[in-house]
């Protein structure tokens, strides 16, 4: 019994491993798979490659092609146009862009320049830049909506100031936008009463004690900015009065206290942003209206058009000149145009961010650095303008001969 049963153990096992060698014969697996047709050796091994029926040459698998972006139409400058111009065809061109770009995907472009011709730029545009909306007005009278062109040249944290010059205190005229410029100031220093707030010497009343103490008319004539002194030459009080002599060139009245003045670098890189008076793009719109209907038509019957002028914040001969500057800076330049303090400017070189530390001048100082000798008392001088002064005629002893 026990002989039966292992015998039939035996085939169990036998048709077990007899199953499993013909399965893995199926799978190409073991060394039955030779015989089963799992491993057919006239089948090349899959090493990545392609038969293409040419001699047996075979090629490298390539990648599935990548989808190509749609282009689409995107309005560019031709040129560089500064802030506040009204756009007219010439100035604009059509490139290709792919949509993914962020501007498209946006929907901020434009793809017609038709929708862009007169409308005016809030701010620079480069050339090849896309025109985006928020960078345009839909017309002259929308530059409120924004402010002015001139706002968006000034500087955060800076204001616009305008300042009245000429050939001689404007550098001659030679700034332009963008230069860089020093104020100076120079201030007439008086002596004034504490009390009053006047300029001294105040008015002198004399008295007569007699007539003060009798209750008559005590007060002597009225007399102004005199004093009385003690002349010993002749023992006696006299009532000195000021001269009134003056000199041509000079900027104090004849009479009056001479104003001390001293001279300082108050301000310093101001910007220039415009040199003359700001163009209203309104005005430029109406211009160019005129000129429109001005205008003759061509041989074809067209009427050309006419080129939009670009406001070139510089005039030829400007009388004023529009700075930027710290708002504490801004009132310092309100305070002393207002008291009719004496400014001019100084024209600094391109990029120079220089902060001067100077000392103010004034005649004193002027004397004492320079080692200027103040000149002994003499009894001549000679006058600044030889012109001026009225020589004696003399009488030539020979009439017939005035060289006599």
């Amino acid at each position: 019994m026990r002989l039966r049963t292992f015998i039939l153990l035996i085939l169990v096992l036998i048709l077990v491993a007899a199953v499993a060698l013909l399965l893995l014969g199926n799978s190409g697996i073991g060394p039955l798979s030779g015989f089963l047709g799992g491993g057919d050796s006239d089948t090349p091994a899959d090493n990545g490659t392609t038969d293409n029926g040419d001699n047996g040459a075979e090629e490298p698998l390539q990648p599935p092609p990548t989808a190509t972006p749609g282009l689409e139409n995107v309005v560019v400058a031709r040129v560089n146009i500064p802030v506040g111009t009204m756009i007219t065809d010439e100035l604009l061109e059509v490139q290709r862009w792919p949509r993914t770009n962020i501007a498209l995907q946006g929907g901020y472009t434009f793809t017609d320049t038709n929708q862009l011709i007169g409308r005016i730029t809030k701010v620079d545009v480069a050339r090849g830049q896309s025109f985006l909306s928020p960078m345009l007005a839909l017309n002259p009278t929308d530059i409120a909506s924004f402010g002015s062109d001139l706002a968006l040249y000034v500087p955060f944290g800076e204001v616009a100031v305008a300042f009245p010059v000429d050939r001689f205190n404007g550098a001659a005229l030679a700034m332009r936008p963008g230069d860089l410029v020093d104020l100076m100031m120079t201030m007439r220093v008086v002596d004034i009463d504490p009390q009053f707030g006047t300029i001294l010497p105040n008015n002198v009343a004399r008295i007569i004690n007699s007539a003060l103490l009798n209750g008559q008319p005590f007060l002597f004539p009225e007399v102004k900015d005199g004093r009385l002194e003690f002349i010993p030459e002749i023992n006696q009080v006299a009532a000195i009065y000021p001269s009134d002599i003056g000199q041509d060139g000079q900027d104090f009245t004849p009479g009056l206290p001479i104003p001390k003045r001293v001279t300082q670098l108050t301000i310093q890189q101001a910007e220039v942003l415009y040199v003359g008076t700001w163009e209203d793009p309104r005005i430029l719109e109406q211009e160019q209206i005129a000129a429109r209907a001005a205008a003759q038509p061509g041989e074809d019957g067209n009427v050309p058009p006419t080129p939009t002028p670009i406001p070139s914040r510089l005039e030829d001969q400007p009388d004023v000149v529009i700075l930027s500057m710290s708002s504490q800076d801004a009132l310092a330049l309100n305070w002393a145009m207002i008291r009719g303090v004496d400014i001019n400017l100084a024209l600094r070189s391109p990029g120079d961010q220089t902060v001067f530390v100077t000392t103010s001048v004034s005649l004193p100082q002027i004397i004492d650095q320079g080692g200027l000798a103040i000149p002994e008392q003499s009894n001549f001088d000679l006058h600044p303008s030889m012109e001026d002064v009225n020589l004696p005629v003399l009488e030539s002893e020979n009439p017939n001969n005035p060289d006599e």
